[in-house]
């Protein structure tokens, strides 16, 4: 019964998405549709909606989404995006390198929804008609990720080594071959399909300088942010605030350009995305959903390898956060993770499970606002993922029975 309603939950959102109804109002619906069917009292459900509204995480959240949407359609509509792709048309192998390098700069900005940012920059590569929209944003969306296997100072990292007890050095290492394996699959399902147009095939080292500084020094804004966030430990709503200031007071920028960007930015529509998926997340939460899964596996005596797989692939399709996977099914595996000591592989085993079911939910807030820029079809998009996050886990699966861990961590 517990696996009838998750799967009846889960099948709804999709064809919703299907119909083209808001991301926002779908997962909205598909939170009241989960407190119905595990009968949440309606008391708990109104105090889990005010919590979360006047919570700090939500409002934190939202400002983050905003101000970078508002930094974002700066960078488009200032011509630093042109800058930025122009100048990486100009590195060996043009669009390809581009679309390669782009979204994981980017990504070095630990946080929901970043690769909204590297989505116009993306498009201005992939300007050509004959790139889909689907193909764009699951491109974007691929690499976007890949520094996430090994980048210290993201959320969902420093929640590990705070509900484990195990290093977020030795995660990083622990989980870094992904990042390769992720690449090498995205370079064999993605960019391969994305012509070599670089404008000069042999440039010596003064040309590659020339294209190399002219991707740096649009890239001024994003680095601010890091140093901000990652350096001075600045929230990261308050260091996109500040990048935005400072663009508008270096470049000046027209009233009506500075104006769309807020208005694009601060639009009643992203908030309520952002509403609609914490508020799912809520629900779930309040539910017990998730908890029911752990109890169901140990009735039926699975192996701990398919109990844990089973666990953080659930909690990550249904959560589509790389923080929330890790605090909601860690913290229910810590017999098999943790306690009474310390197993880097089932840790390793763990992390590859919630991510792929990161990577392929509907409701990961990358995945939902990318596509909300390029406008593509969300069920495309996901077709487009699915064998290249099965064969992301597989080569993890492989690299949990190779004994790396033992290596990282003896």
């Amino acid at each position: 019964m517990v696996t009838l309603k998750l799967l009846v939950i889960f099948v709804l959102i999709l064809v919703a998405l299907r119909q083209k109804v808001s991301v926002g109002i779908t997962l909205f619906g598909a939170g009241l549709l989960t407190v119905l069917l595990y009968r949440v009292s309606i008391n708990d459900v109104l105090n889990g909606y005010w919590t979360l509204m006047s919570s700090q995480r939500f409002i934190a959240l939202t400002a983050v989404i905003c101000l970078i949407t508002t930094l974002g359609s700066l960078l488009k509509e200032l011509g630093f995006l042109q800058k930025m792709s122009s100048s990486c048309r100009g590195l060996y192998g043009g669009s390809r390198t581009a679309a390669t390098i782009l979204p994981p700069l980017v990504g070095l900005m630990p946080m929901p929804g970043g690769a909204l940012l590297s989505a116009p920059l993306v498009d201005e590569v992939l300007a050509d008609p004959k790139y889909t929209p689907a193909f764009k944003c699951a491109t974007n969306y691929w690499f976007r990720h890949v520094v996430e296997h090994f980048m210290p100072i993201y959320p969902g990292m420093i929640l590990t080594e705070a509900v484990t007890g195990l290093p977020v050095g030795k995660i990083a290492v622990l989980q870094s071959p992904l990042a390769l394996a992720m690449i090498v699959i995205g370079v064999i399902f993605f960019i391969r399909k994305i012509d070599n147009d670089s404008r000069q095939r042999v440039g010596g080292i003064k040309n590659f300088c020339r294209s190399l500084g002219g991707v740096l020094s649009t890239l001024w804004p994003v680095v601010v942010v890091l140093i901000l966030y990652g350096a001075f430990k600045i929230n990261m709503a308050l260091a996109a605030m500040i990048a935005v200031v400072l663009m508008v007071i270096v470049v000046r920028p027209p009233k009506d350009i500075l104006w769309l960007s807020l208005k694009r930015g601060f639009s009643y529509k992203l908030v309520f995305l952002v509403f609609g998926i914490l508020s799912f997340q809520t629900m779930l939460d309040l539910s017990g959903a998730i908890a029911s899964i752990e109890k169901l596996s140990s009735t039926y005596h699975f192996p701990e390898e398919v109990i844990i797989i089973l666990v953080c692939f659930t909690a990550g399709i249904l959560t589509g956060m790389y923080a929330a996977f890790v605090a909601l099914s860690y913290s229910l595996l810590a017999g098999f993770l943790y306690q009474p000591e310390i197993i880097p592989g089932h840790i390793l085993l763990a992390f590859i499970s919630g991510y792929i079911g990161m990577i392929l939910s509907p409701t990961h807030l990358c995945l939902i606002v990318t596509n909300n820029y390029f406008k593509s079809d969300l069920i495309k998009v996901l077709k487009m993922l699915i064998i290249p996050a099965l064969l992301l886990g597989i080569a993890g699966y492989l690299l949990y029975l190779s004994g790396w861990s033992e290596l990282v961590y003896p």
